[in-house]
Order: structure tokens, then sequence, then C-alpha cells
């Protein structure tokens, strides 16, 4: 039977590779934008998608287009401030915590199958050690305030309720459609195009995950029964430098470009340690990343090098 499916932040890099993948499962796909939204990534499938302007702040019509339409998934992609520009407080609170519990509180009260959460490393603030689920959120920017905030909000209305709910904690997803301001977006098109490659901290690190593999995530975390506020982290389980990401990237084109350091790119901070412990997803959704960093930035790379036009 079809699958009628609800993706906010559809639009984004996550989102749009989530909705590509969902349509060759031969869901039915609804979407929430913005009149504002910039669906570029979505275009050449916009015939398949049925689509629906709504605020999620405005609860009203949260609760009308669920009374409107039949969806047995949510999948919540929608975020404001995990780019270093976006940085106005109040839409990253709007946004990440009473947004998302409009559209979680809306959506629990007609008995779908699941409803996905997105949230994020940031959640965790700076560590020592690999990062695990049990251990005390303590972020360190707004953005993870409030997405530790959303997931804390949401898992205990689901756990009070026996709404079932799966938070998933991104770590640094990479590749097709990828926004064009990260690092491996700006190394490979700066590569492409022969521009310079101006980075900010070469010791910064970060666990990078494929998208192909984070996409998976979501499917599995669609298909588990009797969780109510459970969360996850989705990372590769390894961190990588700056300086060795962009390197590798610069070794895989095969071009002689120049790195410039510690160029000022209003970064609230860089991280020195940055890994997920991903133990959890793989003993209760049956997941696990299975595409290395080589392999997931030569696929990266030749998908940008067939759509550049969306990057010049």
């Amino acid at each position: 039977m079809e699958k009628s499916v609800l993706i906010t932040g559809a639009s984004g890099f996550v989102g749009s590779c989530l909705v590509r993948r969902l349509l060759k499962e031969n869901y039915k796909i609804h979407i929430i934008t913005r009149n504002t939204t910039d669906l570029w990534r979505l275009n050449c499938i916009l015939k398949d998608i049925e689509i629906h302007n709504v605020d999620l702040l405005n609860s009203d019509k949260i609760a009308k287009l669920a009374n409107d339409i039949s969806i047995d998934q949510v999948y919540h992609l929608a975020t404001y401030g995990g780019y270093h520009y976006q940085n106005k407080v109040e839409d990253v609170i709007n946004t990440n915590l009473i947004g998302t519990f409009n559209l979680f509180r809306e959506f629990s009260k007609r008995d779908i199958e699941m409803f996905i959460n997105t949230s994020s490393s940031s959640e965790y603030g700076e560590k020592s050690e690999p990062m695990r689920e049990e251990m005390k959120v303590t972020p360190i920017t707004m953005y993870g305030a409030s997405k530790a905030a959303a997931t804390m909000l949401c898992s205990t209305y689901a756990k009070i309720n026996k709404i079932p709910l799966v938070t998933l904690r991104l770590f640094s997803p990479y590749g097709y459609y990828d926004a064009k301001t990260r690092l491996i977006p700006t190394v490979i098109t700066s590569c492409l195009l022969g521009r310079e490659i101006k980075l900010s901290r070469k010791d910064s690190k970060r666990d990078f995950v494929f998208i192909d593999d984070v996409v998976e995530a979501y499917i599995a975390a669609s298909k588990v029964i009797n969780f109510h506020g459970e969360t996850f982290n989705i990372g590769s389980g390894i961190q990588y430098t700056n300086e060795e990401i962009a390197s590798n990237i610069i070794n895989l084109i095969g071009v002689d470009s120049k790195i410039y350091w510690k160029n000022d790119l209003n970064r609230q901070y860089e991280p020195l340690m940055w890994v997920s412990d991903n133990k959890n997803a793989y003993e209760k959704l049956k997941w696990e990343p299975n595409i290395e960093i080589e392999s997931g930035l030569n696929k990266t790379i030749k998908w940008f090098k067939n759509n550049l036009q969306f990057y010049r």
C-alpha cells in the first residue's frame, strides 16, 4: 500500500535528497513550504509532490492541514540557525522550538505511524570524547540550545502520551545538493572553477557522514515500532580535520589549488573534537554508515561536476 508522508525542510540539502529517495519507493509526498522558499533543488520533481504553503508558527493552519490530509509518517527537517549567517535569535527559537512543537502536537493527534524529528550534534556542545546520546547536553550556541530544547520537549510529550517519535541527531552530512557555503562544496567548486580556496581553521574537526547513509537512517527510523521519544546519533563515527578533507578533495580532483587558512568567516566556534558514537543507532535502528569518506567524496565530486550550474 502506498505510504503518504509529510516532509518539512524538503527544499534543503538533506530534505531534498530524502524526497528523491522516498519518490523511488512510490511514496505520496506532501511538503510544507513558505512563499519565499527557493525550490531549486526540487524543480525537476515538483510535478510529483504536493506542496502546502504553511507557516509552522501558525498552529491553526497546521491543525487544519493535519485535518485535511491523511499522513502515515512525518519527516521534520525544517530548521534555522545551522549556518553561521542565520543568526536572528528570535527566528532560531521560533523555527526550531515553537514550529517543531506545533507540527508534532497537531500531527500526533492523527494517529501517525511515526514522527521523525531532526536534531543536531550541536546539542552536545564541546566534548572530549565521542558523543553518546546519554551524555548531558551543554550547547554553546543558540542553535544548539534551541535544538536541545525541541528534542527534550517533543521526547517528553511523546513518552507521556505514547506517541511514536524518533529524533535523529545529525552530525555533518555531505553530498549531492549540499549548500555552497559549507566546507566540502566550497573546496570542490573552488577547485572546479579555478577560484581561491578560503577556509577557517585547518585543525577544526567534524564527523562527516555521506547523504545516502543519512537518508537510510531516516528510512530505518520510520520502520521502528514502540519508540516514543528515543534519540539517535547519525554520524560516520570518524572525525576529520578541515585540512584532511580539503587536501583529500584537491588530490581526488587532481588540481594544484592553494588553500588560504584562518580567514575571518565569522564562525562562532570551531571544535577540536566532534565525533559520533553510533552504537545505539546500530543496535536499535539496525543502521550503520556504509560509505567511507573517499568513496563519498568521489560521488560528491562527480555530482558537482555535472551540476556546477547551481553553484556558479
